[in-house]
């Protein structure tokens, strides 16, 4: 099966090397051109959780676009959010009629970004319970599967009777036979929004306070604010026919009162790197979205709105910071 990763950044990496580990032809396609280069000069280097010794993978392909890698039988998105159009624009060549792309992406709406550019009947969408850093070119951090998660991919058609559903299939059996558990998983719509959920109570403000999700979950005023967008989220989940109960997830993030001194595990999300290096953030594709589809239902979402406009700001004053004059 001939898959290319679009978006072959640290969790693109992980995920097409499993790909390659369980028997798939795969390429890396990415606009990191020090990455495609030392990924198809030495292979993906990987240093993943508990594994004592980093692991090596050489792919098909290693491209900064997807023309010399040609008509591909699945895609796998896994771009920003923002860039999925330009992405899909700038690598037509690896479309053919019944290819399918499968939108892995943070967040909520790049499945619909991927619906304009292909047949309906193709596109697939699905979330990862993984995570991965690229720590330098060619070599990433990874972990393929959550510990408190059964399985580090599920995914699924768009369209319940699309007529490819054994090319899902096959996928989840690559995925499998290379170690990172997998799924094709029908309810896909309630476990993106469970993973919405829990981003959206912890990214945005996270990356407005540059705080760990730990130090956020500790403090009463902060864990106030995490909480509300939790009940907000659950709300909206519930007018779309998605049963969620933010009860769950209040008492899960709620770390009030203890002793962070006594582990030295702090969880960073990447959204507070992006706000730390000056980047575009998907923040209108978690916090954002669930806004617009509350508006969608008439349900109020204040707080949601609140870490969307600010961080949105953020965006757009980042060179326009506080500099002490000395």
């Amino acid at each position: 099966m001939k898959t290319a990763i679009l978006g072959a950044g640290a969790m693109g990496s992980l995920v097409g090397a499993h790909l390659k580990m369980g028997g798939a032809e795969v390429y890396f396609i990415d606009v990191n051109e020090d990455h495609m280069k030392a990924v198809a000069k030495n292979g993906i280097c990987m240093e993943l959780e508990n594994e004592t010794e980093p692991r090596t993978v050489f792919v098909d392909g290693a491209e900064v676009n997807g023309d010399k890698v040609g008509i591909c039988d699945a895609v796998i998105v896994l771009v920003k959010c923002y860039d999925t159009e330009a992405a899909l624009e700038a690598n037509r060549a690896l479309f053919g009629k019944d290819t399918i792309a499968i939108s892995l992406q943070n967040g909520v709406g790049g499945a619909d970004l991927v619906a304009k550019h292909i047949k309906p009947d193709c596109v697939g969408l699905g979330l990862l319970k993984s995570s991965a850093n690229l720590i330098a070119p060619g070599r990433i951090l990874g972990n393929p599967r959550f510990s408190n998660s059964p399985k580090g991919v599920y995914f699924a058609p768009a369209k319940q009777d699309s007529p490819y559903r054994s090319l899902y299939k096959e996928l989840e059996e690559y995925l499998n036979k290379g170690g990172m558990p997998a799924e094709v998983y029908d309810n896909i719509q309630e476990i993106i929004w469970d993973k919405l959920c829990s981003n959206a109570m912890m990214n945005g403000l996270a990356a407005l306070l540059q705080l760990s999700v730990e130090e956020i979950s500790n403090h009463s005023d902060s864990l106030y604010i995490i909480n509300q967008i939790a009940l907000e989220a659950c709300q909206v989940a519930s007018a779309r026919g998605i049963d969620l109960i933010a009860g769950n997830y209040i008492s899960e993030n709620d770390k009030n009162g203890i002793d962070l001194s006594a582990t030295e595990t702090r969880h960073y999300v990447s959204m507070v790197l992006d706000a730390y290096h000056k980047r575009r953030t998907e923040i209108d594709f978690i916090n954002g979205a669930i806004v617009m589809e509350g508006r969608k239902f008439g349900i109020p979402t204040p707080y949601n709105e609140a870490i969307w406009r600010i961080v949105r700001t953020l965006h757009d004053t980042y060179d326009n910071r506080y500099k002490p004059r000395i």
